[in-house]
């Protein structure tokens, strides 16, 4: 539609703004690190056409992008205050930081990516579990031929060429507007601690959000939420920091005073913040063009999946159902790759 804008920032431009010089110009490192160039903050982070979204009417729209730059209006005032030194930050400034903060953890393409391989993921379940058997009573509910040869090509064509689900934005915009209320207030929930450094500068990522682990959780087996981690952290600016903290993992000294509190930094924290930093990232890092906030890190590949399924798929398939993937040359190594590939 004319006057849609089609050009929008994963991660808000007012914020690369505090990572940028006067010119706003920001250095951009792709993962693992073997380019590095500069750009303006209005080009980094870009996805075209990544919020929009079909109306009531069937038409494209970009008015999910339109809210979410009023959202980003609001934040853009608290950083504004946050880096002129004031902190507690007002009750609506603060609700503004949570709110921005939890749209960057509903937002991005990691969650769109893990919404479209864990409906690949669930494709790939209901067939090996549903088998051949299932299969042909699909087949015969939609008129198509379902005698044994035409079942038994179609069931090795199905791993052979497996169907990798794409959510749209549609359904990723809906997600994020049902939760983003919990997780603000989740987040409005916990201990804030401000780190301010004087000299040490900090990066950012494509995904500036981090959740610290919760060691707990990963003992046991279980994974770690936004409820549950032990610290949610991201870099406001290149000179402070912001860590979220779980009531539970508050140091006693700290959790006898006032729930937002403010520290000088150090060396230590500035390379755990940065730390944090590299290991969330999935293509791209972003530092103050004069800075070099990366200097001695390995840097990982960029991330490409989300979703990682650990079972033994291959033990879950029907005796009969594994003999006709086996006489079509497909074992369980194919299977396993097969894993891997609908990760992406």
């Amino acid at each position: 539609m004319p006057g849609q804008a089609r050009r929008h920032h994963v991660v808000s431009r007012f914020y690369l703004r505090y990572f940028a010089n006067d010119s706003e110009r920001v250095t951009t490192v792709m993962l693992p690190g073997t380019r590095t160039f500069q750009q303006s903050i209005g080009d980094a982070s870009v996805q075209t056409d990544f919020y929009t979204v079909i109306d009531q009417a069937g038409q494209q729209t970009d008015a999910a992008e339109r809210a979410l730059s009023l959202l980003e209006t609001e934040a853009a005032a608290a950083w504004r205050e946050v880096a002129a030194g004031v902190w507690p930050l007002g009750d609506a400034h603060r609700e503004s930081v949570a709110a921005w903060v939890a749209l960057q953890l509903l937002r991005g393409s990691n969650v769109r990516n893990s919404m479209s391989q864990l409906a690949t993921h669930t494709l790939l379940l209901e067939a090996i579990l549903g088998g051949r058997t299932r299969l042909r009573e699909a087949l015969s509910a939609v008129g198509e031929p379902f005698d044994d040869d035409t079942v038994n090509r179609e069931w090795v064509d199905f791993f052979k060429n497996p169907i990798r689900a794409e959510v749209h934005a549609n359904h990723h915009v809906q997600h994020l507007a049902a939760m983003l209320p919990r997780v603000t207030q989740s987040l409005l929930d916990r201990w804030w601690i401000l780190t301010v450094f004087e000299r040490k500068a900090l990066a950012t990522s494509d995904h500036p959000v981090h959740l610290v682990p919760n060691e707990e959780m990963r003992r046991t087996g279980r994974g770690t939420g936004i409820e549950n981690a032990m610290a949610i952290h991201v870099p406001l600016t290149r000179r402070h920091s912001l860590a979220m903290c779980h009531p539970s993992a508050m140091p006693e000294e700290l959790a006898m005073m006032r729930r937002d509190v403010r520290q000088s930094g150090v060396t230590a924290t500035a390379l755990y913040s940065n730390s944090c930093t590299v290991n969330n990232a999935r293509r791209f890092l972003f530092h103050h063009p004069d800075d070099a906030p990366l200097t001695g890190f390995d840097l990982p590949q960029p991330r490409e999946r989300e979703v990682v399924l650990h079972a033994q798929l291959w033990g879950w398939i029907n005796e009969d159902d594994r003999q006709v993937l086996l006489d079509a040359g497909f074992g369980p190594e194919d299977l396993a790759a097969l894993l891997v590939i609908s990760s992406k």
